[in-house]
């Protein structure tokens, strides 16, 4: 046994020796123009605007979680609502210091209502919990500061190219 751990720690020793005084060929301005280069690739990504995310992922899926919760349509409504929550998700991921993303917490207790009903396929409860998740946010858009933008049930024709 001595003499494995002899043999071993011979061989072990200059190893530890190579590796400690071993360095790598290039120098820190290679690695730090690499690490440059990543960082500016990382800025370059598309992140969504704040905007498009309500515009073209939040208007639309709060209209059409309307629609399929009024025709009844139970697993489209949940489709809807599932889409409409990665919207606030959205908002919160790529806008976190933000109020608006500091906001949208008190969407979510509506968000679960809504859950609930559909899955219980209650056309009452979901027109409630709709009329209260408007209203939210109606409110963390005046918590926001654009509580110039209003948003109501829908009240108009329906998407001429979907069925519900």
């Amino acid at each position: 046994m001595i003499r494995i751990s002899r043999v071993c720690l011979q061989l072990v020793l200059p190893l530890l020796l190579f590796l400690g005084c071993y360095q790598p060929s290039g120098n820190g301005a290679d690695l730090q123009a690499r690490m440059d280069d990543l960082q500016n690739q990382l800025d370059s990504v598309y992140v969504p605007g704040f905007g498009e995310i309500m515009n073209g992922i939040v208007q639309p899926h709060h209209y059409k979680l309307w629609l399929a919760g009024r025709h009844q349509n139970w697993t489209l409504a949940e489709y809807e609502r599932h889409q409409l929550l990665g919207g606030f998700i959205r908002i919160q991921k790529y806008h976190k210091s933000t109020s608006e993303a500091n906001a949208i917490p008190m969407i979510y207790p509506e968000m679960e209502a809504l859950k609930k009903a559909i899955g219980q396929k209650d056309s009452s409860a979901f027109r409630q919990h709709f009329v209260l998740l408007t209203n939210t946010c109606n409110n963390c858009h005046r918590v926001t500061k654009h509580e110039f933008n209003i948003i109501i049930v829908p009240a108009t024709p329906e998407y001429g190219n979907q069925q519900f």
